[in-house]
């Protein structure tokens, strides 16, 4: 299909957070006669629960489905072993990009975004450059896209808008459990060593002074929300990851992304 790229990996993937097809402004609310796209113009189709966001992924056909924890954790690893990702190219040197993310209060911005920026896939919309804005230039911080190995780049995986994977929590400790921190912590908390840290964190460890992002759940049956959105500052990051939402949970905030 148009707009996805091959991430090398093993699956494919849509190239920017899903939009509705032949529409514009996903800021609206959810029905089942939308369509998911990945295509450049627009802005990410937002205000869909985990459960929609599934279905609307499968209706796309066999193979297709919300991307998955697994995969996700997969690719934002790949991604962090690529110099060009880094800001001093060299992997583990400097900071990651955190994506359109801009805050004065989880982050020295110097401004804040209230809304989520819309994507044209061309290079005047790579860095976010001021309240709700984007430009050609700009702080590595806010860079939009991430490069893979193949030469692929993939948009807003970190900020702008929050996206679903399909997975749901179990609360506790232990293979298979995931820590309820009643906040959010960084992912060298050791009470993720067990079993948080090598299924979804970085590896090797990164936090969210070098852009990584940080962890925040997990209460039973609730949803997994990735990325964090455009406001977040250093809370979003390639492996920001929230258990706060249940399957039904929707906000303008938002968004998700196919895969096959």
């Amino acid at each position: 299909k148009t707009g996805w790229i091959d991430t090398g990996l093993g699956f494919y993937i849509m190239k920017y957070e899903a939009k509705i097809q032949g529409n514009n402004n996903g800021n609206q609310t959810y029905s089942s006669s939308f369509v998911p796209e990945s295509r450049a113009a627009g802005t990410p189709w937002v205000n869909i629960n985990q459960t929609q966001a599934i279905a609307e992924c499968q209706s796309l056909g066999s193979g297709y489905h919300l991307i998955t924890n697994a995969e996700w954790t997969s690719l934002a690893r790949h991604i962090t072993n690529q110099a060009s990702n880094w800001s001093n190219n060299e992997v583990g040197n400097g900071v990651l990009s955190r994506g359109y993310s801009a805050s004065t209060a989880y982050a020295s911005d110097g401004f804040t975004n209230t809304a989520a920026a819309p994507t044209t896939g061309t290079s005047s919309d790579v860095f976010n450059t001021g309240i709700n804005s984007v430009g050609n230039t700009g702080t590595f911080d806010l860079k939009r896209t991430h490069n893979l190995a193949n030469s692929k780049i993939i948009w807003d995986l970190a900020g702008n808008a929050w996206e679903w994977n399909s997975d749901t929590c179990t609360q506790g400790s232990g293979s298979g459990n995931w820590y309820n921190a009643g906040g959010w912590i960084e992912w060298n908390d050791t009470n993720l060593d067990d079993y948080e840290r090598p299924t979804a964190g970085s590896s090797p460890l990164y936090i969210s002074t070098q852009n990584a992002g940080r962890y925040i759940g997990c209460t039973n049956g609730n949803g997994l929300l990735r990325s964090a959105s455009w406001s977040h500052g250093l809370y979003s990051g390639l492996f920001t990851l929230n258990w706060n939402g249940s399957p039904s949970y929707t906000d303008i905030s938002v968004s998700f992304r196919c895969v096959r």
